[in-house]
């Protein structure tokens, strides 16, 4: 899952039957995600009710197509929540040896020493 921001919505008047009465919104993740794809921003399939300037969750690949009901849908994203609020531990964020959400120092199974 992905922190994002609504920074748009998708109108089509051409698309899969199955995503007939569907809500796609065009969402920015925030900055600390290294973005996978070809650019900044992704279109989610909106079951929440999200509006622009929202900041959301966004679930990707299998999840996303189970939240339409189904397996078989050509989904990839999808708005889960959106969020009221994040707290973030400034200090463990700016820790050299912390990765996200870890707060002790990370050290490698003795097996993968050489």
């Amino acid at each position: 899952m992905i922190l994002g921001r609504v920074v748009g919505e998708v109108w089509a008047t051409r698309k899969d039957a199955r995503l007939e009465r569907a809500k796609l919104l065009i969402v920015k993740p925030h900055g600390w995600y290294e973005p996978r794809w070809s650019t900044e921003h992704l279109v989610a399939v909106d079951d929440v009710h999200a509006g622009v300037g929202d900041d959301v969750v966004v679930c990707l690949g299998q999840p996303a197509r189970w939240s339409r009901g189904e397996e078989n849908v050509p989904v990839d994203a999808a708005v889960m929540a959106i969020v009221d609020r994040v707290d973030l531990d400034a200090g463990a964020a700016q820790a050299a040896h912390a990765a996200p959400g870890i707060r002790r120092r990370w050290t490698p199974p003795s097996r993968w020493a050489r």
